[in-house]
């Protein structure tokens, strides 16, 4: 099996065609297997980003994310964002589903219109567990989980980090079985009071970065055993206010781009692919 790893575009500009080649330029010089393009805040035209990409022979996974007042409205906002990623022919859609304040019920209802469109299109759709949507804890996401057992997770564990004010240590068993649902991975480190810690290489944090690669090595071990060729990776830190800042002037106090490279190559490194 492979580990595949995505840069996400999140913390740079990215408007046009030529930022786009700058970017796709660095992506591929710096390894990357390909892009992470979150859709609602994408202007760049399809046929520019397609040709882009196939000049520097990168792959593509898109982002998606439901919207609306009400569960009528998300379903409408699901089919029509899924039907927009299908055109970019994305290694897997990844989506925030639903709202924190629907009912189990009718979060239900998108994510099992989820699971038909991945039927339909023959494409992998993973939900990311996020604060606002119903994955925002491991208690909700176990009831998703358990009624839905063939749903796809994105795993952003930064998030349950935040929501649980914990690092998780202590609900374990819940963990190992949510992980197996896993088939993509966000890699941000966060900690007990915010979804980002300052900078992954300042060694303040490294009891964090150690725990977070414990729980995606176990992601990774999960992947193996369902005998996956590749799996994805999307290093993922992001600008403010995920970032922090200097209080007066405002600048980050790390250099973002940096802190993913670097999340990449830890991951790289210490990532075991069992035999």
């Amino acid at each position: 099996m492979k580990l595949n790893f995505h840069k996400s575009l999140w913390e740079v500009e990215c408007t046009n065609a030529s930022e786009l080649n700058h970017h796709l330029a660095v992506i591929q010089h710096e390894g990357y297997q390909g892009t992470e393009l979150f859709l609602p805040f994408y202007d760049i035209d399809l046929d520019t980003t397609l040709e882009a990409h196939a000049l520097r022979k990168l792959d593509i996974i898109t982002g998606i994310a439901t919207d609306g007042k009400n569960v009528q409205e998300h379903l409408a906002s699901l089919i029509k964002q899924v039907d927009r990623a299908l055109l970019f022919s994305p290694k897997l859609i990844n989506c925030h589903t639903g709202r924190d304040i629907f009912s189990l019920e009718d979060n239900l209802i998108l994510f099992n219109t989820a699971l038909e469109l991945e039927q339909k299109h023959g494409i992998t759709i993973t939900h990311e567990t996020h604060r606002f949507r119903p994955t925002f804890s491991t208690f909700g996401t176990e009831k998703i989980i358990d009624a839905l057992p063939e749903l796809k997770l994105n795993l952003d564990i930064s998030h349950w980090m935040v929501v649980h004010e914990s690092d998780l240590t202590d609900q374990q068993e819940r963990l190992d079985k949510l992980f197996k649902s896993v088939h993509h991975i966000h890699g941000r480190v966060g900690f007990e009071e915010g979804p980002q810690v300052t900078n992954p290489q300042d060694p303040r944090w490294q009891e964090h970065l150690i725990n977070h690669t414990q729980c995606w090595q176990k992601v990774v071990n999960n992947a193996f055993a369902r005998e996956e060729n590749a799996f994805t990776i999307t290093p993922e830190f992001g600008p403010f206010p995920y970032a922090h800042v200097h209080p007066t002037t405002g600048a980050n106090l790390a250099d973002i781009w940096r802190a993913n490279r670097f999340m990449k190559q830890h991951l790289s490194e210490q990532l075991v692919i069992p035999k």
